[in-house]
Order: C-alpha cells, then structure tokens, then sequence
C-alpha cells in the first residue's frame, strides 16, 4: 500500500467517524420551528415539527425559548456540515476504488 493510500484510508476512517458523530448529535437536538400564538392576550410558544405525515406541536416555556432557537440552528448547521462530510467520504471512497459506504 502506497502512502497516499495510507493517508486516504486514515481520513476515510477519520471522516466515517466524524460523519456518526454529527449524525448523533443531529439526532439528539429538537427539529421544527417555534412558532408564537397570541392566545387571550399572552404569547404562547410551541416547537412545531412533524412525524411521519403530521404535524406536532409542544409547548414551550418562554424561559426555554432562546435555548430551544439555538439548538435549532445548531441542529440546522450540523445538517449542513454532515452533508459536505458525506460529499468528502464519497470523493475519498472513488479515490480509493471502493464501493460507496452505506449506513
């Protein structure tokens, strides 16, 4: 094995890593989106998301709200950071001549 393969095969077990970890931590933020209800006068806010073809609505404490937000966006960025990761393993995977890793 060549040393460029080496350093290949090291960043494909590197990024393989890297692409379970985001998705874990993708998995353990909220998804959806807060919405504000004018209910009697008061705002009321709910995390709005779906499962299968519904949509649910949990309410949410206004202390929580700004927490909820940010790991929101987190969950958002973290999205869009394991998609480009899982661009990179594939460039690495055709380098290396092998068959796209499934998960």
């Amino acid at each position: 094995m060549s040393v460029l393969e080496e350093v290949l095969e090291e960043e494909y077990d590197r990024s393989v890593r890297l692409i379970q970890h985001m998705q874990s931590e993708i998995d353990a933020l909220p998804k959806g989106s807060i919405r504000v209800r004018l209910i009697g006068g008061r705002e009321y806010y709910y995390l709005n998301y779906r499962v299968a073809d519904k949509v649910k609505s949990d309410y949410i404490r206004a202390s929580e709200v700004d927490d909820i937000r940010e790991k929101i966006e987190r969950r958002k960025k973290l999205k869009e950071a394991l998609k480009e990761q899982e661009r990179a393993c594939r460039q690495i995977e055709r380098a290396l001549g092998r068959a796209p890793h499934v998960e």
